[in-house]
């Protein structure tokens, strides 16, 4: 074994290179790379944090932004912050076990087996879309149909491909029609038994007020409130029933709103005209 250099047999000259050799893996640990592709701006992200002296005046953390979630993490430059902030990436999940990415302008990748493909997609598209790559020119956009005997394995390739993404995009939207249908029931029976028991509720309150012992539904506090909800007041009696209780503006627009929200479930809608 070799002895350790200690404190007293270390040279001056050793321990100024040492101390070299930490700064600068200092620096190279605690610079942050825009994450923006081809973009090869940098900062000392631990200066910026600890309020240190900066070794290059281009290396201030000022505007910088972070990117914590999603398909491609890290670090953000001034310059591209606005293009980054408008195309801002998020991984689906989807239910056969593979993922795809959804861009903040609506883009959205083809499914992908493999997660680690999808930072690659949004970057290709992040370049696409500020005008920094010329898309390419694929087979269905090119004029005409290419003759067999002219096809290549490259091209082969690309149709057998795009053949097998067919075959599982049209099994994901049979799935997700079927799972969407699902919900749809299961809601439109829940909002059903909703609708009965309100109208029965409302029925009662009717009743009551016509025939049984003619109460007034004006007349208290709560049972206004109540009415006003699940019948509701015409625009002028809900005016004189403000009076009365001294509702103030907001109170007249928080019960107008709840009642918009039953409306739909409880009161008959009108049928579209069937031409």
């Amino acid at each position: 074994m070799t002895d350790q250099p200690t404190a007293d047999t270390i040279t001056p000259e050793e321990l100024a290179d040492l101390r070299r050799e930490l700064a600068g893996l200092h620096m190279t640990m605690g610079l942050r790379t825009c994450l923006t592709p081809g973009c090869l701006k940098q900062y000392d992200h631990f200066a910026t944090l600890t309020g240190g002296q900066l070794a290059r005046p281009e290396w201030s953390g000022e505007g910088w932004r972070q990117v914590t979630r999603g398909p491609a993490t890290g670090s953000i430059c001034p310059e591209h912050v606005d293009a980054v902030t408008a195309h801002l990436p998020r991984t689906v999940d989807l239910p056969n076990g593979r993922w795809m990415v959804a861009c903040a302008c609506e883009w959205m990748s083809r499914p992908q087996t493999y997660g680690g493909l999808l930072r690659p997609l949004w970057e290709e598209h992040l370049l696409l879309a500020t005008g920094q790559l010329e898309a390419p020119v694929t087979l269905t956009e090119k004029l005409g149909r290419l003759p067999l005997e002219e096809h290549t394995e490259e091209s082969l390739r690309e149709l057998y491909e795009a053949v097998e993404d067919t075959e599982h995009d049209r099994a994901e939207t049979y799935d997700a029609a079927q799972a969407m249908f699902k919900v749809w029931d299961s809601h439109r029976q829940t909002l059903g038994g909703v609708s009965s028991a309100i109208a029965a509720v409302r029925n009662m309150r009717r009743t009551s007020a016509d025939f049984l012992d003619h109460h007034d539904w004006a007349v208290d506090r709560i049972d206004a409130y109540l009415w006003a909800i699940l019948i509701g007041w015409d625009d002028r009696t809900l005016q004189e029933v403000a009076v009365g209780h001294r509702w103030d503006e907001h109170r007249i627009k928080y019960v107008r709103r709840m009642r918009g929200y039953l409306a739909p479930i409880t009161d008959p809608q009108p049928k579209e005209d069937q031409r």
